[in-house]
């Protein structure tokens, strides 16, 4: 029951990127392969029909005595709502704020919630990183990013 609850929620979340996916530019200056909206639109898609497959497989019966806790499911369920939130708000504010600025505070808060490691060097990472995609799409695949 609870991966097909997982399914929906996450078919819903890649029905919502699909569609924002599909509100990009689909020609730009570079061609139709050139739309910023494609590898968003195939993620979404195959996220979609990944948990399709989830929610219509058969579900083999589990041991009531399973060896996580109860706290444990608990936390888990709290920190994948917590990421699927702020997945969310990235996506809202995607083109709102600068790429590389919302990009590096997200890949930081992002790291400081999930792996709680020092905070200049999550940063100094985080920055290098969005920095290096930033490059990666406007200058060698000649993609422009929000």
């Amino acid at each position: 029951m609870k991966d097909r609850i997982s399914a929906l929620v996450f078919i819903a979340l890649g029905i919502f990127f699909l569609a924002g996916a599909l509100r990009m530019p689909r020609i730009t200056e570079y061609g139709k392969y050139g739309a910023p909206g494609i590898v968003p639109a195939f993620f979404s898609i195959m996220v979609i029909l990944l948990c399709f497959i989830m929610f219509v497989r058969k579900q083999r019966p589990s041991s009531e005595n399973s060896s996580a806790s109860v706290e444990v499911k608990r936390t888990e369920n709290r920190r994948l709502l917590l990421a699927s939130a702020m997945f969310l708000v990235y996506v809202f504010l995607l083109g709102k704020i600068n790429f590389v600025v919302l990009t590096s505070i997200f890949l930081s808060v992002t790291s400081m919630v999930f792996l709680r490691k020092r905070l200049v060097l999550t940063a100094v990472i985080s920055v290098a990183i969005t920095v290096g995609i930033y490059y990666l799409f406007s200058r060698v695949f000649l993609l422009p990013l929000p």
